[in-house]
């Protein structure tokens, strides 16, 4: 029997809402035969260069946090380590991935970085006009309910009295209509740390998202109302997950379930290689 999901993040409401076959084979923990094959995974190179982007950046905030400005040659060096070790991990080596197409992935991946460095929130951190500020990984939940919600801010600063949130995106989907709410799910973070107010109208949120080459800044001031909706944002997403999982132990078989609408979604999509939505020339 399968136990009822108690948990949320941004990442599962987002492969929820775009493919039922791919939230299944991910998130529904098993030990069904059935479900094990469905899990045979395709790498992307290029989901493996957001990954490290990401990773980068962020090791970059570490010693930035410690007074250590990067050079944008050690910003390429850290890009192409990390990056080399994720494809060799996945077997991507240099047989399948080409010399070209790999300094094509790390070139991506540096102008992310370079492009984020010169947002105005980042530019303020790194000239100290920005100065009380930290960085966090969304590996630690919070309980909201029964619900284990993980929704940490990338980083945390504050002007004068007022404390700002922000999320980073490092590969962002051109239409989102539940932006607002989806940050708002940062408050719930807020309440649960003894150094934060208690008072949402304390905060601004702040959502940077990559796209077409670009950062784009989406900010809100959040209200009562909007901390409201996005709790029960929360509750309806996981009861619809859980309703799936009802309708997955019906047959145990994902290749059932909906499928995603847009062909654009499942280009790198990990479990591709034995969805029955493509023919065998389309997985390549």
């Amino acid at each position: 029997m399968i136990e009822a999901t108690t948990r949320w993040s941004i990442t599962r409401r987002k492969i929820f809402s775009n493919c039922a076959r791919r939230y299944a084979i991910k998130y529904i923990d098993n030990n069904y035969s059935n479900l094990k094959q469905n899990k045979t995974t395709y790498h992307s190179a290029w989901n493996l260069m957001i990954k490290t982007s990401r990773c980068v950046f962020f090791q970059l905030l570490a010693d930035l946090h410690r007074g250590v400005n990067w050079s944008e040659k050690l910003i390429q060096s850290r890009i192409r380590f990390e990056l080399t070790s994720q494809l060799t991990s996945f077997g991507l080596t240099s047989k399948i991935i080409s010399n070209q197409k790999k300094n094509n992935l790390i070139s991506s991946a540096f102008i992310r970085i370079k492009k984020i460095l010169k947002h105005s929130i980042i530019t303020r951190i790194i000239d100290g006009t920005i100065k009380e500020w930290s960085f966090h990984e969304r590996i630690n939940p919070v309980t909201f309910g029964h619900i284990n919600v993980y929704c940490s801010p990338d980083i945390v600063y504050r002007t004068k009295s007022k404390w700002h949130l922000v999320r980073l995106t490092f590969q962002s989907e051109r239409i989102q209509p539940y932006v607002e709410l989806e940050l708002c799910s940062m408050l719930l973070w807020s309440k649960y740390n003894q150094y934060l107010p208690n008072i949402q109208e304390k905060f601004a949120l702040h959502g940077l998202f990559y796209n077409d080459g670009k950062w784009r800044n989406f900010s809100i001031m959040p209200s009562q109302r909007m901390l409201q909706e996005s709790k029960q944002l929360l509750e309806k997403d996981v009861h619809n997950m859980n309703l799936l999982q009802i309708e997955f132990m019906k047959n145990l078989n994902p290749n059932k379930l909906p499928l995603a609408n847009s062909n654009s979604y499942c280009i790198r999509c990990p479990y591709k290689l034995s969805c029955p939505k493509f023919s065998f020339s389309d997985k390549k």
